[in-house]
C-alpha cells in the first residue's frame, strides 16, 4: 500500500482523484483553529472584487458562485463564508471584510460540498496527530484556518 505525506500550509485540493485518507499532523501554534476535509474536487472560484470594511463584496460576476462557499484572500476573517449572492455583482459575506478599502482584490472562492469531516482545534504549542480513516471518491480538499503547518499523511490510491 503507497504511502504519500503533504505538507500544506495555506488551503489546498490535495488530490485529484479517490483514496482512503487516514489522518493528519497539524500545529497551529497560539491560536484555535478549523480544519475542513471534503470529499471534493470542484476547482477553486477566483473573484476580482471589491470591499470596505463591510460583509458586501462587489464582483464581475456572481453567476459562478454559490451560496456556502468559502471565502479567503486580504481582509477576508479566517472562516468567511458567502451568505447571500445579491444580484449579478454583488454578494453579501458570513462576515465583515477588514483592513480598509481593497479594490481589484483576487479572492478566492472554494467550494464547500460534500464535507465529511470538520475538525476543531484548540490552540496547543506542539504537534498534534488525529487519525481518520476516510474513503474519498473525489478527491480530497482541505479548507483550514490559523494553523502553521498542516501534514496529511497515508493517502493511498
Amino acid at each position: 500500500m503507497p504511502v504519500n505525506s503533504t505538507k500544506i500550509t495555506s488551503n489546498t485540493q490535495l488530490s485529484s482523484i479517490g483514496g482512503t485518507f487516514d489522518g493528519l499532523l497539524y500545529y497551529n501554534g497560539a491560536t484555535a483553529s478549523v480544519i475542513n476535509i471534503f470529499d471534493n474536487n470542484n476547482n477553486d472560484v477566483i473573484a476580482i472584487s471589491n470591499y470596505n470594511n463591510d460583509p458586501t463584496i462587489v464582483t464581475i460576476d456572481t453567476s459562478i458562485l454559490k451560496v456556502g462557499m468559502f471565502v479567503t484572500g486580504d481582509g477576508i476573517p479566517a472562516g468567511a463564508t458567502i451568505a447571500s449572492i445579491t444580484d449579478a455583482t454583488d454578494f453579501e459575506l458570513s462576515v465583515s471584510t477588514t483592513g480598509g478599502n481593497k479594490v481589484g482584490q483576487a479572492l478566492t472562492c472554494i467550494d464547500g460540498d460534500n464535507q465529511i469531516a470538520k475538525i476543531l482545534v484548540a490552540a496547543n504549542t506542539g504537534n498534534d496527530v488525529r487519525g481518520l480513516g476516510i474513503i474519498c471518491r473525489n478527491g480530497i480538499k482541505i479548507i483550514a484556518d490559523n494553523f502553521t503547518t498542516l501534514e496529511i499523511y497515508a493517502l493511498t490510491n
